[in-house]
């Protein structure tokens, strides 16, 4: 996985532990062609409610789409980056 946090990037293989400072813009990516599974811990916890709000939007059909999602993002103090691709 590659961790994006601020401008530097860190790549974090298997049984890497990342920890991003709150607050601190950043983004993470699988940029391998291997399947990556990532355990997340979240504290505090409004991220959890973060990820149940998109789940329900899934499951009701509404498309993740940038206008969409934005309610969910103001909700949790979340700032998209401006590269986000809809």
């Amino acid at each position: 996985m590659r961790f994006t946090v601020g401008q530097d990037d860190y790549d974090a293989g298997a049984g890497t532990w990342v920890m991003v400072p709150p607050g601190a813009p950043h983004t993470f990516a699988n940029v391998s062609d291997e399947t990556a599974v990532m355990l997340n811990t979240f504290t505090p916890d409004l991220y959890v409610q973060y990820f149940r709000d998109l789940k329900g939007m899934v499951e009701s059909g509404q498309p993740l789409s940038r206008d969409a999602v934005a309610e969910v993002w103001a909700k949790c103090g979340t700032e998209p980056s401006t590269e986000y691709a809809s």
